[in-house]
């Protein structure tokens, strides 16, 4: 019986594993559980016995990525009283290199913008705090501003994590921060 929450873990592994290697290639509505099951080596009953459909399991790994960037965000990157650029954005790229392999396809052409929508609300603090402060943009400058920098960040993390030789973390850094600061 002890053997029973490994076996569910590795089983719901294998059925992410497979879910993913069909996202990479296709958008989700095109995706069907037998694709996943054959590919996965289960049956469709075993896929409903642990996700609904495959949305649902599309959300799982949304959500543990967001989890994680957002547990960076919140613990480490919002704690000082200033910004550190280089240090936060070597963070947030590590982080991005670390899920490369989900990063590159929820970013990329066959990703939900749904994601991306959560996840400039995740990161948005950050924005607010450290480049929008004592600005005097007004409701609209603020938001025109915010939607830039956040943007601005997630399409050099989509591009970035698409490169099959992606440029080093600092020389990227670097680039950034020639280009925008």
């Amino acid at each position: 019986m002890r053997k029973q929450p490994q076996v569910t873990e590795q089983t719901r592994a294998n059925l992410r594993q497979a879910f993913w290697e069909l996202y990479a290639e296709k958008p989700v509505e095109k995706i069907s559980v037998r694709e996943i099951t054959d590919r996965a080596g289960y049956n469709r009953a075993t896929f409903y016995l642990y996700y609904h459909d495959v949305y649902e399991l599309l959300a799982e790994i949304e959500d543990q990525v967001l989890g994680n960037i957002e547990r960076l965000v919140n613990e480490r990157l919002l704690k000082g009283d200033r910004l550190d650029f280089s240090q936060h954005m070597g963070l947030i790229l590590r982080l991005a290199q670390r899920s490369r392999d989900y990063t590159r396809v929820l970013l990329g052409p066959h990703g939900d913008p749904a994601f991306t929508q959560r996840l400039k609300q995740v990161i948005s603090p950050l924005v607010d705090r450290f480049f929008l402060p004592g600005e005097e943009l007004g409701d609209q400058g603020e938001r025109i501003a915010r939607e830039f920098y956040l943007s601005g960040i997630l399409a050099t993390i989509r591009i970035w994590t698409s490169e099959d030789d992606p440029m080093p973390i600092e020389q990227l850094i670097e680039l950034v921060m020639h280009i925008v600061l």
